[in-house]
């Protein structure tokens, strides 16, 4: 079987090319680290490799070798006496970190129980019948109350204006008794 251009990275063959193009993305972190870093200042070193360890900055077998390069060299050049302690360096990639992701996406995953599911179930339509009983009440008050609304604006009005009607005919009639009444005497 050939071996795909896209898979290989740093002298390794990885599994997909997503893991490849990780590894070149490592490759060019640590040539930018490279560049700027003095090996030869012990502070320099040490606090570089504690910040990528601490900040996951390398994500693949790749990294992790520049970062175990780095811890050798840390110990190369530490001072006699000095109580200076190395972290190790974490392994992200490979078996170890596939079983532990595997293992955190199995945790994460829970399937809740038939009965458990049935009752909410049960319970949301419980809620949702009261909800909707709820709306038909209110649709009923709003059709039998006497404030003009959206829905029986016009009948109301008209209602209204035939009411204002009625009382100032039954002012003029009495206003035309009044005034005859006036004109007889």
């Amino acid at each position: 079987m050939a071996v795909k251009e896209d898979y290989i990275a740093g002298g390794f063959e990885f599994a997909t090319e997503a893991e490849a193009k990780a590894a070149r993305n490592d490759e060019n972190k640590i040539q930018a680290i490279d560049k700027k870093l003095n090996y030869k200042n012990f502070e320099a070193v040490s606090m570089v490799y504690n910040k990528a360890i601490e900040n996951h900055v390398f994500e693949t077998v790749i990294g992790e070798l520049y970062l175990k390069k780095l811890q050798e060299h840390l110990i190369d050049i530490k001072e006699a006496g000095s109580d200076f302690v190395l972290k190790p360096v974490p392994i992200r990639s490979g078996l170890s970190y596939t079983k532990r992701t595997e293992e955190t996406a199995k945790v994460k995953v829970r399937i809740r129980p038939q009965k458990e599911v049935k009752e909410k179930l049960k319970f949301s339509i419980i809620l949702n019948f009261f909800l909707a009983l709820i709306i038909v009440v209110l649709f009923i008050i709003t059709l039998t109350g006497e404030n003009a609304n959206i829905i029986n604006y016009r009948t109301v009005i008209t209602n209204q204006y035939a009411q204002w009607e009625q009382e100032l005919q039954e002012r003029e009639k009495t206003v035309k008794e009044k005034e005859k009444e006036l004109l007889e005497k």
